[in-house]
């Protein structure tokens, strides 16, 4: 493989672990090497009638490299997320902006940490809370400075995606390996994990238009799950990429153990337990993406799409659905386009959507208002790249969703700045 190809394959594949932000050393010797990364972003946004100064995706991350004997390398990766504007407001959390929902009014929390033995023959052995295998295709669309990420299914239930691996997976163990050719690699990515989050379980209406069910804590969780990814990239023009991926993980719905409530002005009463409950079930999300160019916000094009399919693995909001849980079966949609020009490639339009609707006959019956949930999303924005570490960008949002997704989506005006370490 020609040495100019191989940078071009390898640089796009690196983006995955360390995103666009640059590595600062901090030692380096002759047997491990510690650097840190990361970046501090805000942007000021006019959403739901209102204009506020908001975190972005600030982060800090460090990472140390050290070889060991038989041509192997290992080293671990920790990266904190960093509310610094304030960390008690309302954010708009959207794609790599997203928390867990336990983390969410923390200043720091913990975005990924875990631990790597790499070795050109056998590939990558990684453990702890990383990126999915099913983000080694997802990712290709999440570049929106402000919002995005919402129909991929990378990011399950309006969170990172950790409980089911799809996003930052939470203790998962992972094997990554590329083969290379003549101008092209092929890559594949295998990823497991198992009970690493209790299901909060509750059903309006059960027995009643006033009628709570409650799985009781620790009785219902997230089981076992599995990722697979498929990546194929080629030095054809300016690069493309073909990929497909599928993340599966059981759920975990049975308890002898049961509460039902009545709702009585507001109030929950409790009226009967140990109520069983059998309804475990599988949540499963699969996508296919492609993408042309080089990397997104360099000179020329780069144009990418994902389309999915999913099985419980979307939320509706609370109150949106009677009967039944708000899980329900989705397809949806993203794009990302960008083009850049200028000196030192400082200058990029860019835009794209997010679609994503129920695909899911009883979801859609038990729903209070509208036929189905329907998020629609089209971005369009403009970034000056100012040096090779800081950006200033504008990003704009035309909102098309329904009642039911209104909660989760909305038009939204935005103007930020990004500086890298």
């Amino acid at each position: 493989m020609h040495k100019n190809t191989r940078r071009q394959l390898l640089a796009a594949a690196a983006l995955l672990f360390v995103g666009e932000s640059y590595a600062v050393p901090i030692y380096e010797g002759t047997d491990v090497t510690l650097s840190m990364t990361g970046y501090f972003t805000a942007h000021m946004v006019n959403s739901y009638g209102e204009t506020i100064m908001q975190d972005g995706a600030s982060r800090i991350a460090f990472v140390l490299d050290t070889p060991a004997y038989g041509g192997w390398d290992t080293g671990f990766h920790l990266e904190w997320g960093v509310a610094a504007i304030s960390s008690a407001q309302d954010l708009i959390v959207q794609g790599d902006q997203q928390v867990s929902p336990d983390n969410r009014d923390l200043s720091l929390y913990l975005r990924q940490g875990n631990a790597h033995a790499e070795h050109k023959k056998w590939g990558r052995f990684s453990a702890g809370k990383q990126w999915g295998a099913y983000y080694e295709v997802t990712y290709i669309t999440d570049w929106y400075n402000v919002s995005g990420g919402l129909a991929s299914g990378t990011y399950s239930y309006g969170t990172d995606g950790g409980s089911t691996g799809s996003g930052r997976a939470d203790s998962a163990l992972a094997w990554r390996k590329a083969w290379e050719f003549d101008n092209s690699e092929f890559k594949i990515a295998i990823q497991r994990a198992a009970h690493v989050a209790d299901l909060n379980i509750s059903i309006r209406g059960i027995l009643g238009p006033n009628t709570l069910f409650v799985c009781p804590p620790r009785d219902c969780e997230f089981g076992q799950s599995h990722g697979i990814a498929m990546v194929y990239r080629a030095n054809v023009g300016k690069g493309i990429m073909l990929g497909a991926a599928y993340n599966r993980v059981k759920l975990d719905i049975t308890s002898n153990n049961g509460e039902i409530f009545e709702i009585i002005n507001g109030e929950e009463i409790l009226i009967a337990r140990n109520v069983p409950i059998s309804a475990s079930t599988n949540t499963w999300a699969s996508a296919i993406g492609a993408y042309y160019g080089g990397d997104p916000f360099t000179k020329g094009w780069y144009v990418a799409g994902v389309v999915q399919r999913s099985q419980n693995n979307e939320l509706a909001p609370v109150g949106a659905v009677t009967g039944i849980t708000n899980f329900f079966d989705a397809k949806g949609s993203e794009s990302f386009i960008s083009y850049t020009w200028g000196a030192n490639d400082c200058y990029s339009l860019y835009g794209g959507h997010n679609y994503l609707v129920s695909d899911d006959p009883s979801f859609d019956a038990a729903l209070v208002e509208d036929n189905r949930f329907k998020l629609a999303q089209y971005y369009y924005g403009f970034q000056y790249q100012w040096n090779k570490r800081v950006r200033l960008y504008m990003e704009n949002a035309a909102d098309a969703s329904n009642r039911v997704a209104r909660p989760v989506a909305s038009d939204f005006i935005a103007v930020g700045f990004r500086i890298d370490i």
